[in-house]
């Protein structure tokens, strides 16, 4: 019975051993990260480090952060004067809450959006979705919050951090048009990208 524990105990060592390197050699590919090295010189018991002075990378961090290629920021300026009314997306197909005709301008917005974020750390996006009347309010309630995270997604895919975005829906509560025609229907129909601060 001893001799049975002792040689599971034994394989289990070996196994934890073996699993301990296969994920962090073979997957993380940790094993072949250089060390920082520091030369210690022993002259009659002194000991001298010689080490190279250390970056500042937290200052490195943030200057990157703050760069934006010249001919993007007034670009970038824009986008921020119109975020502050609210960057609205349109042409949501009735009852869906995913949206095929984009217009290609959402593209650079994306981008811009993706730069002023990377130079303003405190800044975060709200994204709220909007319908039209049609149908009960807690479905247009589910349908305008799909519609948030249908735009989330896309901005999330170009590259934006996903922690920086919130959404909401307001549903049919806020229209900017009147319900009773086709094209007011449309125009509410909507997805509303501002700005806020931590």
């Amino acid at each position: 019975m001893k001799t049975s524990s002792g040689l599971f105990a034994l394989l289990l060592i070996i196994w934890s051993g073996a699993s301990t390197y296969w994920y962090v050699c073979k997957i993380k590919h940790d094993c072949k990260k250089t060390k920082t090295e520091s030369v210690v010189k022993n002259t009659e018991n002194r000991t001298v480090i010689n080490k190279e002075p250390l970056k500042n990378l937290n200052a490195e961090k943030k200057e990157e952060k703050n760069i934006i290629p010249e001919n993007k920021k007034s670009d970038v300026e824009a986008l921020a004067e119109k975020l502050k009314n609210g960057y609205t997306v349109y042409n949501f197909p009735k009852n869906s809450s995913s949206n095929n005709n984009i217009k290609n301008d959402f593209n650079d917005f994306a981008e811009n959006l993706k730069l002023y974020l990377k130079a303003n750390e405190n800044a975060n996006i709200l994204i709220t979705g909007h319908t039209d009347n049609t149908g009960t309010s807690e479905a247009n309630e589910i349908v305008g919050k799909k519609r948030a995270e249908f735009i989330k997604s896309k901005l999330v895919k170009k590259g934006i951090e996903e922690n920086r975005i919130s959404t909401a829906s307001e549903g049919e509560k806020q229209p900017v048009a009147n319900n009773d025609t086709e094209e007011g229907r449309r125009k509410n129909r909507r997805v509303v990208i501002t700005l806020y601060s931590n």
